[in-house]
């Protein structure tokens, strides 16, 4: 064998040798690089902020936290229970109380008769309303005040006017004859933690208002209304409580919150034509991501 050709045979070998090593080393890197890749995706599906975002918001739509709940849908006429959780449990109600305050005074008053705003109406908790004592004003202008801005004042002043004692009397008559079983009112605000109802009686007394005074009706959907007293002059700018109104097709509500009582909802979801569902809660830590979570659920 040749010099020449011994050369010849170890540098074709040496190519062998180099194009093996190169084809076993890319396939163990192309390897590592895989499972280095898996190993990345898998750390992005769980560390990623928008991932965890994404799971959280997931977790918040699902996990209902208010201690009742319930959510009635009226369609073409017919009734139906489309979610409930402990809906038939008897808790305080805070401010959903004036829903049947209210209610009464749709039904016994004028609207027109001139109300006073006693000494113990202003003592009541709340400053909610503008109110000064001494002042008159119409029973419409404190059913404003009372469902827009969720006036103690007004509620107790409303009450006052006929006794607060006859009332309370005629409250809970009403839940008798609306057939509201678990229902027992001790005030016409809802700051007495002995006042309770359950949110399957609150549903009932909601569609009975909705269905029946337009005038309930048109109040509790102002996001805002200016207040005029009879003489033409401005009383004040009403704002209301229900953060929710315009939202997810909400037309209107009423909300309620007493340290017993946490956070309190009721609101009307506009589905389509004539037909809505009443979305209740009652026991609320947060009484609006609450009640976005039971509307989310349907």
């Amino acid at each position: 064998m040749t010099y020449d050709n011994t050369k010849k045979q170890f540098f074709l070998l040496s190519i062998f040798f180099v194009l093996t090593g190169a084809i076993f080393f890319n396939v163990n890197v192309s390897k590592n690089m895989l499972l280095a890749g898996l190993i990345v995706n898998a750390s992005e599906t769980i560390d990623q902020p928008v991932a965890q975002e994404k799971i959280l918001e997931e977790n918040v739509t699902t996990e209902l936290n208010a201690l009742s709940a319930i959510s009635v849908e009226i369609k073409q006429g017919e009734e139906k229970t489309v979610f409930e959780k402990n809906s038939s449990e008897k808790l305080p109600v805070a401010s959903l109380t004036k829903l049947m305050t209210a209610l009464i005074v749709l039904e016994k008053y004028n609207l027109y008769q001139e109300i006073p705003i006693s000494k113990i109406a202003m003592e009541q908790e709340g400053e909610q309303g503008g109110l000064v004592e001494g002042e008159t004003l119409s029973t419409s202008a404190l059913l404003y005040i009372m469902l827009i801005e969720s006036s103690n004042r007004a509620a107790f002043a409303l009450a006052e006017f006929i006794g607060p004692d006859y009332f309370i009397y005629l409250m809970n008559q009403k839940a008798v004859e609306l057939g509201m079983t678990g229902t027992h009112f001790e005030d016409s605000s809802g700051l007495n933690p002995k006042s309770y109802s359950t949110t399957q009686d609150l549903a009932k007394l909601s569609k009975h208002l909705f269905e029946n005074y337009p005038l309930f009706k048109k109040m509790i959907g102002y996001q805002a209304y200016d207040l005029y007293k009879n003489d033409g002059t401005l009383h004040h700018t009403l704002i209301n409580t229900n953060k929710l109104l315009g939202q997810y097709n909400i037309i209107g509500g009423k909300t309620g919150w007493t340290d017993e009582a946490r956070g309190c909802f009721m609101v009307i979801q506009k589905t389509n034509d004539d037909n809505y569902i009443i979305h209740i809660i009652l026991g609320a830590d947060d009484r609006f991501l609450e009640m976005v979570k039971l509307i989310q659920q349907l």
